[in-house]
C-alpha cells in the first residue's frame, strides 16, 4: 500500500511540472503582429492603372455659342419702352464647358451633343506625351440627335491618344465604374476621376431614345458631359451623357450611353457625316414568358418577341414577315430584350440584309429582309390598367 500510494504522489508531481512548463506543439497559434505586407492584402483595389491607361483620352472641350434672344414685338410695348428695346442686343454669346474621349488614332473625339450644339468655334484641351498643355481647334463631323453624340476631329499635328475600347455587353448591376472629365467650370483645367458602381441599366423614362443605358452613381457634374465611363480594367465602356438632379449638381443618379452603341454612331459618321440605321418596321411586345407562351401557341417553351403589327410598305411586310410570327433571332444571336433586338438591326445599314428566325404556324424558319430607313419608336399604352411596352424595331 505504502509503494502504491507512493507511486500515486509521484505521478501527481510530475503532471504539475509539466502544467508549469511553456506549451509547444498546440494547435492554437501564438499572436503575430500582422505586417504592412498582409495589410495590403486586406486594402481597397486601386484603380490607379485604369486611370492611367484612360484619363490621357480624356479632353477638356470649350465651345463658343450663339444664342438668339426672343425679344417681344415693338407694338406689344407701351411706347415708352420701344425705344429701349431697339437698344437690347437680340443675341448673346456664351462658353459652354464639357469633356470628350479620344476614340481614334485620327483625332476624332466623340462627346455629347448638347456641349457643342450652336458653337461657333470649338477647342480641345490636352496633354502630349511629355506633359506640355495643348490647345487645338476642332471641327464637326457630325452628330446624332437621338442619342445626344457629337464626333468632333482635332484639327493638330499632336493629337490625344485613342482610349482602350471596351464593351457594354455583358456589364452587370453592381459593376465598379470610373468616370473621368473635367466637371466644374472654375476647376476647367483639373481632369477629375470619380467611382461607383453600375446602378441600374436601361430606359429609365418614356420619352427618351431607345438606347439601354448605363446608370451609375459615380460623380457627374457640370462639365462630365462627353467624358469617359470606363470599367475596372481601364476599358471605354460608355459616354457620359445626363443627369437627374433637382439641385443641378451630382445626385449619385448619372447616365451614360453604352460604348457599344456609341462606336455605330462613330462608324456611320465617319462613313457618311450623317446616322443611317437600319429599318425592320415591325411592332412588338415584350420578350414572351412561360406564360404568355402558353397563352399564345398552348407551350411554354417558345421564346422571342411576338410581332403584333408590321407597318404597311416595310421591309419586313415585303419579306413576308407578318403580325403573330415570333422573332426568335437576329442573323443567328438569340433575341435576349427588346433593346437588344433593336440595337442588333441598328449595326445594319439601309440596304445590308438581316437573316431573321421566325416561329410560325408551329414551325421555325428563317426569312432575310433587306433594311430600309425609318426611325425606331418607344412608346407604352394603357391595357388593363397595366403599362405596356412596345417598340418598333429600326
Amino acid at each position: 500500500m505504502t509503494g502504491v500510494l507512493l507511486a500515486v504522489v509521484l505521478l501527481q508531481y510530475q503532471q504539475l511540472q509539466n502544467l508549469s512548463r511553456p506549451v509547444t506543439g498546440s494547435t492554437t497559434p501564438p499572436a503575430t503582429q500582422i505586417s504592412a505586407t498582409d495589410m495590403q492584402d486586406f486594402a481597397l483595389p486601386s484603380f490607379a492603372d485604369a486611370v492611367e491607361r484612360a484619363a490621357p483620352s480624356v479632353v477638356s472641350i470649350h465651345s463658343t455659342i450663339r444664342e438668339q434672344i426672343e425679344l417681344p414685338p415693338a407694338d406689344e410695348l407701351p411706347p415708352a419702352f420701344r425705344e429701349l428695346l431697339q437698344t437690347l442686343p437680340s443675341e448673346r454669346l456664351w462658353d459652354s464647358l464639357g469633356s470628350g474621349v479620344a476614340v481614334s488614332a485620327e483625332g476624332h473625339i466623340l462627346t455629347a451633343l448638347h456641349v457643342i450644339e450652336g458653337a461657333e468655334d470649338i477647342e480641345v484641351h490636352f496633354s502630349d506625351e511629355q506633359g506640355n498643355s495643348v490647345n487645338a481647334r476642332a471641327q464637326l463631323i457630325g452628330s446624332d440627335i437621338s442619342t445626344d453624340l457629337a464626333l468632333l476631329k482635332v484639327d493638330s499635328t499632336v493629337l490625344p491618344p485613342p482610349v482602350p475600347i471596351g464593351t457594354s455587353d455583358g456589364i452587370r448591376v453592381g459593376d465598379s465604374v470610373l468616370t473621368i472629365g473635367y466637371p466644374r467650370r472654375d476647376l476647367m483645367n483639373q481632369k477629375s476621376v470619380s467611382r461607383g458602381i453600375v446602378s441600374a441599366l436601361g430606359i429609365p423614362r418614356d420619352g427618351l431614345p431607345i438606347v439601354e443605358y448605363i446608370q451609375t452613381d459615380a460623380a457627374m457634374n457640370y462639365g462630365n458631359s462627353g467624358g469617359a465611363l470606363i470599367d475596372a480594367s481601364g476599358s471605354l465602356i460608355g459616354i457620359n451623357s445626363f443627369i437627374y438632379s433637382e439641385s443641378g449638381g451630382s445626385d449619385g443618379i448619372g447616365f451614360a450611353v453604352p460604348v457599344n452603341k456609341a462606336m455605330i454612331i462613330v462608324e456611320q459618321l465617319i462613313q457618311h457625316g450623317v446616322v443611317t440605321s437600319g429599318y425592320l418596321g415591325v411592332i412588338t411586345g415584350e420578350l414572351l414568358t412561360e406564360e404568355s407562351s402558353r397563352t399564345f401557341f398552348g407551350n411554354a417553351d417558345i421564346e422571342g418577341l411576338l410581332i403584333e403589327q408590321v407597318t404597311n410598305g416595310s421591309p419586313a411586310e415585303r419579306a413576308g414577315i407578318a403580325a403573330g410570327d415570333v422573332m426568335v433571332a437576329i442573323d443567328g444571336t438569340a433575341i435576349s430584350s427588346v433593346i437588344g433586338a433593336i440595337e442588333q438591326i441598328n449595326r445594319k445599314a439601309p440596304g445590308q440584309t438581316v437573316d431573321l428566325n421566325i416561329f410560325r404556324a408551329g414551325e421555325y424558319q428563317t426569312i432575310s429582309v433587306t433594311l430600309g430607313t425609318g426611325t425606331a419608336q418607344y412608346r407604352t399604352r394603357l391595357n388593363d390598367d397595366t403599362l405596356l411596352p412596345d417598340s418598333n424595331l429600326d
